[in-house]
């Protein structure tokens, strides 16, 4: 392609790390020592929890410290026994609605209830209403049961109005309260307003969480250990994990074939960290994170680089690809750029790599699912590059359609489950490409939460009308009024993903977890900035969470 050739460059912010495989080498923290003790304090920890069951209200507060402390996963399958029990107990029920459970107790235990799927009913927080049906105004001296309410009312569902009040109600006395607070308690207020726990991703909560703890006087000292040994011990893996990708990276010359694209190696295995922490996720975050590398070469190179003509022969090539008609692709790629080329090829290694993986642990046909995924999302992308092209402003009902596709996350939902060996097989790809609800909503949240946040970045370049002027010329309204309709779109989706979360599930429960995870990335990345685009934004996360341990 000669030197005539326009291309809509967009002027993306460098790369802020140094080589990743000499910064997050192996670290030095003494490990087989500090493994013995996790061990002794793990087992110390979940003979608290089962003395604890004697309360049932402390009992959930525990819960919801070990949740907040990141080890909740140690003891999951005996805490969602309880919370089953304690869910159908008349006398339980009855006594959470009784004036003696005040609001920070329900708040905690509506959370609680929810966050593992079942659905406590929101009119546990009648009793907090006046004669006018509105919440108390004495409420508002209780700083703690006030942040409790505010956090619970994040877990809402449509048609609760109670929770839609609550909400209002507490965010508009919090960020006053948090003045009045001591420190400790108005930094945990303000981390609430500006990422609420329930949308927040679960290591940079735990991690802010593990300094509140340690002050408050309800305080564990034994639980606390163990959170922090927990946390440093996973710090190494994950950092360990991390080399991994930066060497293929490295020995791809990823960055050299493609100069255009946005390389976001910390940044994308950050994002694989949201979707599941847990060791024995460990193989699966590497999977996630390579193919997040390559995903971002895509969009850039569709957004940023290739023309319409040599996109379409792309796209074509993926069409064939999935069909396996292997001789028509090899040809089709003849004619692009060398960068296009690469990105082709190192594509479709990786996904015939996984899929003669899937089908060697006897997950045939899984690996069909995973390239039809890639394949949507490239439809996706090229629809936009089309109506670019054409200057065209598509219909908001258009934009919405194609936003499932280029939202990317269809792909990236899929590559998810690749490592999830314990529970995913062939029928869950089939479930996640028949559209189901909490997919649908996990796309809507990432693509409007992304236009929002970047909106003024794309206008200062060649970019595709977001959904925002979509929703501007349609309806002859202003950005502040298109900026607020795509809000109330994004708030509605949480809604039906928080549903899509309640018992009973048609899949297993860490499947919808990870969708779930995955909006919560969405919103962390993207909710005041696209952090991901400007990297900056992220870097306090990143030391925190893989260069920083929690001293002992």
């Amino acid at each position: 392609m000669g030197s005539e050739v326009h291309r809509p460059l967009a002027d993306f912010p460098a790369n802020i790390w140094e080589d990743p495989l000499t910064s997050f080498s192996k670290s030095d923290l003494g490990n087989d020592k500090f493994q013995e003790k996790h061990a002794t304090l793990r087992e110390v920890v979940k003979e608290s929890f089962m003395s604890s069951k004697a309360n049932p209200i402390e009992n959930i507060k525990f819960i919801d410290a070990l949740c907040r402390l990141g080890v909740s996963y140690h003891f999951e399958r005996d805490i969602v026994e309880k919370l089953d029990k304690l869910f159908d107990c008349l006398d339980f029920n009855h006594m959470i609605r009784q004036d003696g459970c005040d609001l920070y107790t329900v708040g905690i235990l509506f959370q609680v209830f929810r966050q593992f799927g079942f659905k406590l009913s929101a009119d546990v927080f009648e009793k907090f209403k006046d004669e006018n049906g509105k919440f108390k105004g004495e409420l508002v001296a209780d700083a703690n049961g006030m942040l409790s309410l505010y956090e619970a009312a994040q877990w809402s569902t449509h048609g609760e109005d109670i929770i839609d009040e609550a909400l209002a109600f507490s965010s508009s006395h919090l960020k006053e309260l948090s003045s009045r607070s001591s420190p400790h308690l108005a930094t945990r207020i303000k981390n609430a307003l500006k990422h609420s726990y329930h949308k927040g991703i679960s290591r940079i909560e735990t991690k802010q969480y593990i300094s509140y703890y340690e002050e408050e006087e309800s305080c564990d000292p034994t639980v606390l250990e163990f959170a922090k040994i927990d946390f440093n011990l996973l710090q190494i893996l994950h950092r360990e994990e991390l080399s991994c990708v930066a060497r293929w990276h490295h020995e791809m010359d990823f960055k050299s074939k493609v100069t255009y694209t946005r390389h976001r190696i910390i940044e994308a295995y950050l994002w694989s960290l949201g979707a599941y922490f847990e060791p024995q996720y460990s193989q699966a975050r590497v999977i996630t994170t390579i193919a997040l590398i390559l995903f971002t070469a895509l969009d850039d190179m569709y957004d940023a680089y290739g023309t319409v003509e040599e996109l379409e022969l792309f796209t074509n090539a993926m069409e064939k690809y999935y069909h396996l008609l292997i001789y028509k692709t090899m040809c089709n790629i003849c004619f692009f750029p060398d960068s296009m080329k690469y990105i082709y090829r190192a594509t479709m290694d990786f996904y015939d790599k996984l899929e003669e993986e899937l089908e060697k642990e006897g997950r045939s046909g899984c690996g069909f699912h995973l390239k039809k995924s890639l394949q949507r999302t490239a439809n996706g992308y090229m629809q936009e590059a089309k109506w670019l092209k054409k200057d065209y402003i598509a219909t908001f009902e258009e934009y919405k359609e194609n936003a499932i596709l280029s939202s990317g996350y269809y792909a990236l939902i899929a590559m998810t489950f690749v490592g999830m060996t314990d529970v995913v097989k062939l029928d869950a790809f089939e479930w996640l490409s028949s559209h189901p609800k909490i997919r649908v909503a996990s796309e809507i949240i990432s693509r409007f939460t992304d236009d929002i946040s970047s909106y003024e970045f794309e206008h200062k370049r060649e970019h595709v009308a977001t959904g925002i002027d979509c929703y501007m010329k349609q309806y002859g309204v202003s950005k502040e009024i298109g900026i607020e309709v795509m809000g109330n779109i994004v708030s509605d989706a949480w809604k039906d993903l928080t549903q899509e979360l309640m018992r009973p599930h048609a899949f297993p429960f860490p499947l919808l977890m990870r969708i779930f995870n995955l909006s919560r990335v969405i919103d962390v990345f993207y909710r005041y900035q696209d952090a991901y685009t400007h990297p900056e934004c992220l870097k306090e996360h990143i030391v925190s969470l893989l260069i920083e341990k929690i001293p002992i």
